[in-house]
């Protein structure tokens, strides 16, 4: 979690509040205090707030809980007539570039430092270390516009902030300790990104170092900031952020037309996010009896406002994705510590789950019979759901844009993911005899059904639909005092001939037998493997 180092005395002169009154509220706004002395406090803050990560975004939220200062903030931004011609070659290196000025500026060294620490922070979290998203700032007194951002080769020389002579950008990459640990992001590129002026000045060589012509200092007055990005949105969100909290600084937010072959933008775009503001969704969520007013002025207390079913969050705000974002401000302008427990209306003690206390009862029989019970993940990949063992993938339930293709599919079977996680001990002794109760999903028409399933596997040299069938019978007669009965069938996961389906009062519960040779060497195996998959689900309805 990044930290940010705070001074007192510029919170109460910023906020209008006492010391004490201050480091009471902090919390409330999603804070944590990770130590306070008499002249300064570090504070914790979670990365999806990044724009609380400066004194500047801190007070601003503070002077709204406290009602000193309520409602919308607003931005007004006025052009430059500075623009920045892209190259159409970034555009498979790092093709996005937003840009904005900010003029009025009167800087001390405390200010230097929380802005660059915002960077920073900025840089690791939405930036991804970098590698999505960079920060550039700039003195403009030092830069003469229009300005280009264009590919060069690792020949190119310009010099880097802090050194006295020029270097390539190769050498650049190999010598220098931000070219060490960024470099690897431009992959084998053979041409890389400068921004550079009308006078060939070179501002920067993004992501890995500004250049020293147009270093920040305390005597910049007006800054130019440059946030070049894989993401157009990331891009835009992180720009949106220094922006605004160099409106907070006191500077005048100026726009810059960037040019890219195809279009033109003009950066920074402040407008307000929008969610929907659904009156019962934030009473059932907070558990309060508002009124529409009342909620009103608790997202006044947030520095948000609502017109019509809108409700309205400031540009740097980017943590607001969902109406129930809504709720949680309007809990939060409430007042957290305002909020009273409340005692259910039923005086009858409590009681285990039916369903739980029968799925403890499976875990505990498996565990009881000498398997270990492994817990993985819901989210997969297609390579081991389906392409493993050649199953068609007609059915799949893909998640919509996923952050990593490994966990791109939601599973609709226990068996892949404990194959995988069998792949993972391929050094350790054989046997090896494993389970898992956990949830699967399956498509149904325009719906998504969820059950629990149990699956188990069995590897060593002689695994077999014998032994994977005692387990089967024991588990079902010490759990639903039942026996099964199993008929040979045909299933994706196990070979022909070497596969049964398991029903119990003439319903189908699952498939147990040996794996198939391809789902082993799929996974790297190098011993048989027998299992069995069966519906916890359908096997607890069929036995009230």
């Amino acid at each position: 979690m990044p930290v940010v180092r705070l001074e007192l005395s510029r919170l109460t002169e910023m906020i209008g509040a006492s010391r004490k009154e201050i480091l009471d509220r902090l919390p409330y706004i999603g804070l944590d205090i990770e130590s306070a002395d008499s002249r300064s406090v570090r504070i914790e803050y979670s990365p999806n707030r990044p724009d609380l990560g400066t004194d500047y975004g801190i007070a601003r939220a503070l002077r709204g809980l406290l009602g000193t200062e309520t409602g919308l903030p607003e931005f007004q931004t006025e052009p430059t007539g500075i623009t920045v011609t892209v190259d159409r070659r970034l555009s498979k290196v790092r093709p996005y570039i937003a840009c904005c000025v900010a003029t009025g500026l009167d800087l001390d060294d405390e200010d230097v430092r929380q802005i660059i620490s915002l960077q920073e922070d900025l840089h690791n979290g939405l930036g991804r270390k970098r590698r999505t998203v960079a920060i550039g700032l700039h003195d403009l007194d030092r830069i003469s516009p229009p300005i280009s951002y264009r590919a060069v080769p690792s020949t190119f020389e310009f010099t880097p902030l802090g050194r006295k002579t020029a270097s390539s950008i190769r050498s650049t990459l190999s010598d220098t300790y931000e070219g060490k640990a960024y470099g690897h992001i431009f992959g084998s590129s053979k041409v890389f990104p400068v921004i550079v002026d009308s006078k060939e000045t070179v501002l920067s060589f993004p992501p890995i170092i500004n250049g020293d012509a147009t270093r920040v200092t305390t005597r910049t007055r007006r800054m130019f900031v440059d946030v070049t990005s894989t993401s157009q949105k990331a891009g835009d969100d992180v720009l949106a952020i220094m922006a605004t909290t160099l409106s907070e600084a006191g500077g005048r937010l100026r726009t810059v037309a960037v040019r890219y072959p195809n279009k033109v933008r003009v950066t920074p775009d402040l407008t307000p996010a929008e969610l929907h503001f659904d009156f019962d969704l934030v009473k059932s969520v907070i558990g309060l009896d508002l009124s529409r007013k009342e909620m009103l002025a608790c997202l006044a207390r947030s520095r948000m406002e609502v017109k019509g079913n809108r409700a309205l969050g400031p540009r740097y705000r980017i943590d607001l994705l969902h109406p129930v974002d809504v709720a949680e401000e309007v809990a939060l302008g409430y007042g957290i510590d305002r909020i009273k427990p409340v005692y259910p209306p039923s005086k009858a003690p409590g009681a285990f789950n039916h369903f739980e206390d029968f799925l403890e009862s499976v875990s505990t029989v498996m565990a009881g019979a000498g398997m270990i019970e492994m817990m993985t993940y819901e989210l997969t990949d297609r390579k081991s759901l389906y392409d493993s063992f050649e199953r068609p993938s007609s059915e799949m339930v893909a998640v919509q844009n996923p952050k990593s293709l490994d966990h791109s599919m939601l599973r609709d079977a226990l068996i892949p993911s404990l194959l995988a996680a069998l792949s993972g001990n391929v050094k350790s002794d054989y046997p090896q005899r494993v389970f898992e109760i956990g949830r699967v999903y399956t498509r149904a028409h325009d719906d998504v059904k969820e059950s629990w399933h149990l699956g188990c596997l069995i590897a060593h040299s002689q695994a077999s639909y014998t032994e994977a069938k005692m387990y089967l019978d024991a588990a079902c007669r010490l759990v639903a005092g039942l026996d099964v009965v199993t008929e040979a069938a045909e299933h994706w996961a196990f070979s022909p001939g070497r596969c049964a389906s398991v029903t119990m009062k003439e319903e189908g519960l699952g498939n147990i037998g040996e794996l198939t040779p391809g789902a082993i060497d799929a996974f790297g195996i190098g011993v048989p493997v027998s299992g069995l998959e069966i519906d916890l689900s359908k096997l607890y309805e069929l036995l009230k």
